[in-house]
């Protein structure tokens, strides 16, 4: 029997267990849950035992349905021996940047069924999906179980994320269950985004420094879709916090980097203005905190401006119409 215990889905590209994985795994093992690995790499046998060093238990499976049928399997075998808390995590994200125990204490000194480091409304309300925490009533509930036994193997990535990700909170929401995040939108200070937005991109900086989340999207680093210009100070941040986590996220970055269209230097020369920036401009993700302006920002200025343009093009073209009726 567990008390608390954490299912930890991994993935690498190349089939190597990365130093940032193992010192995310101890700092959770220090917050005091036991951890299984699941993993859709070939690791070696180094690999797995540096895992096992950490870990009650490594399992090896196919690389089919993404995290989702990872956090299947384990529920699978383990969920029934369980007493205490059930947490779901990926190697995502990069972390602790900071103290992971205390941000854990302060997410559930708040009763709730499921917790969260951050709440997402894009789309429908969930948690994301990287690290949840379920009570002991919530994970041993048919509502959780029934989404974790769906065909995920079977299923696109698009579809796991709705049926999955912000399925699994859709679903425990609709059966009465609470959800709570350390952000959810508002911040402490009072402010509050009026407009839903992939916050952990674009508030990553306020998310570490002022909602002390400790942790950062390996996305933001490694491809940066929104072009966020202020991640170039990411090496600050982490240094100000963990200066000993700088040098694995750097090899790491490094190494599943190559080959990519936007390299780690010159993430943050990229123009702001990119036509593929539509999707992400046409929402406001204006002056949230602490008055930081953000590459979006000049983005949303730019689309306003060209919507306007078009609407007077049309305007004068309707005007002039041969079909016009005369005054």
């Amino acid at each position: 029997m567990f008390n608390n215990l954490c299912l930890f889905a991994h993935f690498d590209q190349d089939n190597v267990l990365a130093d940032y994985v193992i010192y995310y795994l101890e700092a959770i093992r220090a917050a005091g849950f036991d951890i299984v690995v699941i993993s859709t790499s070939h690791l070696s046998a180094n690999d797995v035992l540096r895992l096992r060093s950490v870990a009650h238990d490594v399992i090896l499976r196919e690389n089919i349905g993404h995290d989702f049928a990872s956090w299947a399997l384990g529920i699978e075998r383990y969920a029934s021996l369980v007493s205490g808390q059930l947490m779901i995590a990926n190697d995502s994200v990069y972390g602790p940047i900071g103290d992971l125990n205390r941000a854990l204490t302060r997410l559930t000194s708040v009763p709730s069924d499921v917790y969260g480091m951050i709440e997402s409304k894009e789309i429908k309300r969930h948690l994301q999906s990287w690290l949840i925490i379920f009570e002991p009533h919530v994970h041993a509930s048919a509502a959780f179980r029934g989404v974790f036994k769906q065909p995920f193997h079977q299923m696109s990535k698009a579809e796991i994320i709705r049926d999955g990700e912000i399925g699994l909170s859709q679903n425990l929401i609709s059966h009465g269950y609470s959800i709570k995040a350390l952000f959810d939108g508002k911040f402490r200070n009072g402010q509050s985004l009026k407009i839903p937005s992939n916050t952990s991109h674009f508030l990553w900086r306020e998310l570490i420094e002022i909602e002390e989340i400790p942790f950062l999207k390996i996305e933001l680093l490694r491809v940066n879709p929104c072009r966020i210009a202020s991640i170039s100070t990411w090496i600050d941040v982490v240094t100000a916090k963990r200066p000993e986590l700088v040098p694995m996220i750097e090899g790491h970055l490094a190494r599943t980097s190559k080959g990519r269209a936007h390299t780690i230097s010159t993430l943050h020369n990229i123009p702001a203005r990119r036509m593929d920036l539509q999707l992400f401009v046409k929402r406001d993700y204006s002056l949230a905190a602490g008055g930081r302006r953000f590459a979006g920002h000049a983005n949303l200025m730019y689309l306003r401006f060209y919507k306007i343009s078009r609407w007077l093009i049309r305007s004068i073209d309707n005007f002039y119409s041969p079909d016009r009726p005369l005054l």
